[in-house]
């Protein structure tokens, strides 16, 4: 798949010796004249040399011919002036933005325009510009910028290139073809795909999504921040530059992969992006106010918003307040709307358009993007209190011979204190700290044999390559619950077996919550289970896909387990019974479904059916 740059081709600039040498001289600081002299050629001769090269190439000036030839690589940093690239790479971001500015030929009023600076500051910068990179002119700035890659065919907007080839995997092509599809003809798309492909789809789509030049992309920070910067970056290496939108307490914490600048308030993205030039704007929730003051004083018009992580409410409340031209979702949950948790945990339906395409996980997997998963479940005793979870935790890594164990908790003291106990227990077990967390990480991946348990109580990494994924609490949403095991899915490498998720419950009448949270953050995350699900109502055991590694007290807890597995998402007492406060009569709104995809429209307060499933 290609991106849409420009629509006419044109081959490379002549690369005969007699062009070659006099492009390189006029890449140099001399005058028409001078070149005509070093040359031994009458200055018509040069000039009507100069006419041809340009006519060939599609240049209108000096300017657009050396960066033809820079880009071809014809030119070395001598040829321009200089001995290497070192200064141009160490710019500003508001230096480069007023070199791409250049390059696109503008004058001072009107780059001066786009920067917010009056004219005589415009014509000081540039002097200053020109000084720090130790050339004369205006070309070869332009020259260097192009062969260090701050300039970009696209910073030319008038010119038509080669279309620019991005990468699409062959899983991803569908997706991008229908979302592009679906993006031209109603304006918006919604995307079902795993996390760890989401900006790479992105990147493929912005550039897919028929010469749209500003696109906004609105994502959560987490563990996958830096990466998806550097996919976004490296996309979008020829059609503009990337900037991140952050507050400045999220600018001083989080990374930022080379080629990507960081604006804290609408004036700094002003001076590093303009308002004109191609530049994808990656905005956090906390940052995008800089964005939405911007939009209101009529200085940025986004062609194309995609939203990562779509499911996260800061991400699908905040797309309004700059209302791009197209709005393209992506999300790791089908059934991203909570019942009874709209304001909470889900998107708005109606903001996001139908289901355009889904990258199912089974499809992950069998791409070798995600591993699958056999669920679990472990019964403990009454004293459920960490001694419990601590036990089970250690006969299951002993039983089933595993080395790498991750355990998600309620919050920090329960992880300390089930930490401490793995450990007198024999096993080696770290809590997850709430800094330097790269120590325990390396740590936990190591090459060493021993059973190593990570005890976490937040967000999960992503590619830890472990054995097991042990949760001992339903406190968390079903989004955050899926976030953790999507992450646990995430291969470290390749050949990684199936991911064994277990829940451990206290075995007593309060029936099996966490069992009951996992399961339905799993059929969340799968449409396939969701099937399963259903049809597995209908039988007189339950679900049958899910497994006891250790013993259960025989006979009622067991069915009772099963039961709960395939009640999951019906069963969840929260949820339906804030749906049916919410709504008056007690009548759940139309078209209200589970995680997993159950409509709502028959449970009411006083029809509890899929509870006593749970006796």
């Amino acid at each position: 798949m290609t991106a849409a740059v420009g629509t006419t081709v044109r081959s490379g600039p002549p690369s005969g010796a007699s062009s070659l040498e006099l492009v390189r001289y006029l890449a140099g600081p001399l005058s028409v004249e001078g070149v005509a002299e070093a040359l031994a050629r009458p200055v018509a001769g040069v000039k009507e040399s100069m006419a041809v090269l340009c006519q060939a190439t599609g240049a209108r000036s000096r300017v657009e011919l050396v960066a033809d030839y820079a880009w071809a690589g014809h030119l070395s940093p001598r040829d321009l002036g200089v001995r290497d690239l070192a200064t141009v790479h160490g710019l500003s971001g508001g230096m480069r933005l007023l070199l791409r500015l250049t390059a696109a030929g503008l004058s001072d009023r009107a780059v001066g325009h786009e920067t917010g600076a009056t004219t005589i500051t415009v014509r000081r910068r540039r002097e200053g510009l020109r000084c720090v990179l130790g050339v004369a002119s205006d070309h070869q700035a332009v020259g260097l910028g192009g062969l260090a890659g701050v300039v970009r065919r696209s910073d030319m907007p008038e010119r038509r290139f080669v279309r620019a080839v991005v990468p699409v995997a062959e899983h991803q092509r569908p997706l991008a073809v229908l979302a592009r599809r679906e993006l031209a003809a109603e304006g918006r798309a919604l995307v079902v795909l795993p996390r760890c492909e989401q900006a790479r789809l992105a990147a493929a789509c912005a550039a897919l999504a028929g010469g749209r030049r500003r696109v906004l992309v609105l994502t959560v920070p987490g563990e996958r921040w830096e990466h998806d910067l550097a996919v976004l970056a490296d996309a979008h290496r020829e059609a503009g530059q990337v900037l991140a939108v952050l507050d400045k307490a999220e600018a001083a914490r989080l990374p930022l992969p080379p080629g990507v600048v960081v604006a804290t308030g609408p004036r700094a993205v002003r001076a590093l992006a303009g308002t004109t030039l191609p530049a994808v704007l990656v905005a956090t929730p906390a940052g995008l106010p800089a964005l939405e003051r911007l939009h209101h004083d009529g200085l940025l018009s986004p062609d194309l918003t995609i939203a990562l992580d779509a499911h996260l409410p800061a991400t699908g409340r905040r797309i309004g307040g700059c209302p791009p031209a197209a709005v393209l979702h992506l999300t790791s949950v089908p059934r991203f709307v909570a019942v009874g948790r709209i304001d909470r945990d889900g998107c708005q339906p109606g903001a996001t358009g139908d289901l355009t395409a889904v990258l199912t996980q089974r499809q992950a997997v069998e791409a070798g993007l995600m591993r699958g998963h056999r669920l679990a479940a472990v019964a403990t005793a009454r004293s459920f209190r960490h001694v419990g979870p601590a036990r089970a935790i250690a006969d299951l890594a002993r039983g089933h011979g595993l080395r790498r164990v991750v355990v998600r908790t309620a919050g920090p003291t329960d992880s300390v204190r089930l930490a401490e106990l793995l450990g007198a227990a024999g096993l080696a077990a770290e809590a997850m700290p709430a800094r330097g967390r790269a120590r325990v990480l390396a740590w936990f991946t190591g090459p060493e044999p021993d059973t190593r348990v990570l005890v976490v109580d937040g967000p999960l990494p992503p590619g830890l390559g472990a054995d097991a994924l042990v949760h001992t609490h339903a406190a968390a949403s079903t989004a955050h619950t899926a976030a953790a095991v999507e992450a646990a899915l995430t291969p470290a490498g390749p050949g990684e077996g199936p991911l064994l998720t277990v829940s451990v419950d206290r075995s007593d009448h309060t029936g099996w919550p966490v069992l009951a949270a996992l399961t339905a953050a799993l059929s969340a995350l799968d449409p396939h289970l969701c099937q399963d699900l259903a049809r597995a109502r209908t039988g007189p055991d339950g679900h049958d896909g899910l497994e006891f590694p250790l013993p259960l007290p025989a006979g009622a807890d067991e069915q009772r387990a099963r039961r709960v597995c395939a009640w999951a998402d019906t069963t969840w007492e929260e949820e339906m019974t804030a749906t049916a406060r919410a709504v008056a009569g007690g009548r759940p709104r139309r078209g209200v479904v589970s995680p997993s995809g159950r409509p709502l429209t028959s449970w009411t307060p006083s029809n509890a059916a899929p509870r006593a499933h749970l006796a």
